[in-house]
């Protein structure tokens, strides 16, 4: 096998049958796109990074007062209880782990216990992944790389049809996940091992963060494996970009791996992945909380996640597919243009090329996770898009600058491809991120009134209540909880699994009905929406039955509001429309 590297050939060989165009195009490129603004697009790279943090940043500080949806109402909750001496899982239950509670209760302690709070710590998270994105495409193949994936990352980690707007977990978890392969890179160049354990904690965090960050620590062992395994069977490399130059050997001689050095390496990783979580539970078990934290995570979680059979994950594909495309369109199918150009690149060497595809197929595994595909997860997979989009705009700019290229019109295709999708972005998505009012665009986007609603509901209870009065919510919007600072009267902050298929969902219902009645909430909200129950034909009904009794034993009703869902009632075209879809909301309050 021959040491030396060879990059593919181009797979557009047909365009060499096209001198006279290749002259035409040369001289039309030279008046339309000079060398000297194509090659200001590497210098000035850093200027596209920076009006990309300004457009999240204005974006996320425009909107920070929106209503919380209910996934960043249980982690504002949770956090709202940590911040005052209260451990995950004692007071709310939930499977996710608690690395997004602790990065609320910073946020909050910062920001404030606001919703603004919780957004202004989003903008912050989501600006330092912006450039990271942009410090991990430089560092695979140049500047311009590196500005298209933050672009990239930007916009599309802003869109609402991945629901990025939204503090969702998985924001939290790309932050480490993208730090941890910049560090991986760097224990690679180095050997040191304390990159090693660095990557390592790095990738801990993301699967604190939430389960399906465990991929990515999956992805950082593999690669170590791949980049010391490779040369053995791959012979040397070419000592591509940021990699280390490997020796040449003489013909027949052997590749000699160090079974020692990658064995020490894979442990110190390892241990690094595996700190956070142990910290994690040494804390939880010191606050005595561990036998629930455990049951939550692991017990229902397992169950949580065979919840869907395999037969039905296409329809739950396809249909979030649909949702999360949008105005996105583009950016979505030019990742398949880099993944062909990825072969194509001489300047990304074979570890490169075995990163992103790693990466690609590890990302996949994240958002896979129960076959639930939630619009949010895709977050998830951002990061090695962007890189892939990176791959072929970084290609295409040097094929610009070169001015020889056969493929030129090709690389200008691209480019002008890639600005279009920029604008397509910004266009389909103005009027959320620039026009619509904090609540307008919650509406716009979920299709729903119900988070503005419960807003209020929540203000209502807070001004007639005591700071240390219970309360309970029957159904699943914690925000509430938040919104008016009042505790819970039950742990069962959702009802999402207590209508599930799963050994202890009966178990669940009965738990949250005995303390409610133990607890002897002063208010009570009823949610009377699908999506705040997720009811199955055969779900236990237990609670169900017993809510009309306690209701009429022990409640009396406050105040009904009728929700909005659905296009025909959130648009102000036809406001006659709204409550036909018979989604309210009740407060209810205990009887003198």
């Amino acid at each position: 096998m021959a040491s030396d590297f060879h990059p593919l050939p181009s797979p557009f060989p047909f365009l060499q049958l096209f001198p006279i165009l290749r002259l035409h195009m040369l001289k039309l490129l030279e008046k339309v796109f000079p060398a000297s603004v194509r090659a200001s697009l590497q210098s000035r790279a850093w200027i596209f990074v920076a009006l990309a943090i300004l457009l999240t940043v204005a974006v996320r500080v425009r909107l920070r007062d929106m209503p919380l949806e209910r996934d960043e109402g249980e982690y504002a909750y949770a956090g709202q209880l940590i911040l005052q001496g209260v451990p995950p899982y004692k007071d709310a239950f939930n499977m996710k782990l608690p690395g997004t509670y602790m990065a609320y209760a910073a946020s909050m302690a910062v920001f404030g216990k606001t919703p603004t709070g919780v957004h202004l710590g989003l903008a912050v998270v989501n600006a330092a992944t912006i450039w990271l994105m942009f410090l991990l495409g430089r560092k695979l193949l140049d500047a311009a790389a590196g500005a298209t994936a933050a672009v990239t990352y930007a916009l599309m980690s802003l869109s609402p049809d991945v629901l990025g707007l939204a503090g969702h977990a998985t924001h939290y978890v790309v932050l480490p996940a993208v730090g941890g392969i910049l560090l991986l890179l760097r224990a690679v160049e180095t050997r040191a091992m304390k990159f090693h354990l660095a990557a390592g904690i790095l990738f801990g965090l993301a699967f604190v963060m939430k389960q399906h960050g465990v991929f990515f620590g999956m992805f950082g062992g593999v690669y170590l494996i791949w980049e010391r395994v490779a040369p053995r069977l791959l012979g040397p490399g070419n000592g591509g970009l940021g990699s280390r130059r490997a020796p040449r050997r003489r013909a027949g001689e052997p590749i000699a791996l160090d079974w020692t050095a990658l064995c020490k390496a894979l442990s110190v990783f390892s241990a690094g992945c595996v700190l956070p979580y142990l910290g994690t539970c040494l804390w939880l078990w010191l606050a005595g909380v561990f036998p629930q934290f455990w049951f939550w995570t692991v017990s229902y979680g397992s169950q949580y996640a065979s919840g869907i059979p395999l037969v039905k994950a296409s329809d739950v594909t396809s249909a979030t597919l649909r949702a999360i495309v949008g105005p996105n369109i583009i950016f979505w199918l030019l990742p398949w243009v880099g993944a062909v150009m990825l072969w194509w690149d001489e300047r990304l060497d074979e570890n490169r090329r075995f990163l992103l595809a790693a990466l690609s197929l590890f990302s996949l595994a994240s958002i896979s996770v129960g076959f639930y595909f939630r619009q949010h997860y895709f977050i998830l997979l951002l990061p090695v898009l962007a890189l892939l989009i990176s791959v072929a705009v970084s290609k295409s700019i040097l094929l610009l600058r070169a001015d020889k290229s056969v493929e030129l019109f090709l690389a200008l295709g691209i480019v002008v491809v890639a600005v279009v999708a920029t604008g397509a972005v910004l266009v389909g998505n103005g009027s959320v991120w620039f026009a619509l009012s904090p609540k307008k665009a919650v509406e716009e986007i979920y299709v729903s009134s119900i988070f503005g609603d419960t807003r209020t509901i929540a203000d209502h209870i807070r001004e007639n209540t005591k700071p240390d009065a219970r309360i309970a919510v029957i159904g699943s919007e914690p925000e509430i909880y938040f919104y008016s600072g009042r505790r819970s009267a039950t742990g069962h902050i959702y009802t999402y699994a207590l209508m599930e298929k799963h050994p202890y969902a009966l178990t669940m219902q009965e738990e949250m009905i005995r303390q409610i009645e133990e607890a002897k909430p002063e208010y009570v909200v009823f949610v009377q929406n699908h999506f705040s129950w997720l009811t199955l034909p055969d779900s236990e009904k237990k609670i169900l039955n017993w809510w009309p009794t306690y209701w009429s034993e022990h409640l009396e009703l406050v105040q009904t509001i009728t929700t909005r869902q659905g296009e025909d009632e959130i648009s102000d075209k036809t406001p006659e429309a709204a409550g036909r879809s018979g989604n309210y909301l009740l407060v209810l309050k205990r009887k003198k």
